[in-house]
């Protein structure tokens, strides 16, 4: 799996999770960190635990090691690094305070593709 489409799992399951104002940005050209940041909004804190454990739990099944998570104790941030792709998920107050939006204003923005309705086997 490239980083563009982990990068796209992501952003899919945090859209899954019912997170809100998801954006893909493009950051290659920008920074040695990481190929893409996926940002997303929770309502709440318990959503973004949900949310981050939900993107930790997949990237392990497809072959991909969360190197780090952070803010995981209850913070309004949860960064979860996984190599080439950086999850951003933040509860209202931490998005409008950390701005990442502003601070990568010059990066191109990402399209998000819907994932496939997952099907009962």
């Amino acid at each position: 799996m490239d980083s563009l489409e982990l990068a796209q799992v992501c952003a899919g399951i945090a859209i899954d999770k019912k997170c809100e104002d998801l954006l893909i940005l493009d950051v290659q050209q920008r920074t040695v960190i990481a190929d893409y940041f996926v940002i997303a909004s929770a309502r709440n804190r318990r959503q973004l635990r949900a949310v981050a454990e939900g993107i930790a739990k997949d990237a392990a099944v497809s072959g991909r090691k969360t190197r780090r998570v952070e803010g995981t104790g209850g913070d309004r941030w949860v960064l979860l690094d996984l190599g080439d792709v950086v999850v951003h998920l933040f509860d209202g107050e931490g998005r409008t305070y950390y701005d990442l939006e502003s601070l990568w204003a010059d990066a191109p923005r990402v399209a998000v593709r819907r994932r496939p309705a997952r099907t009962a086997s």
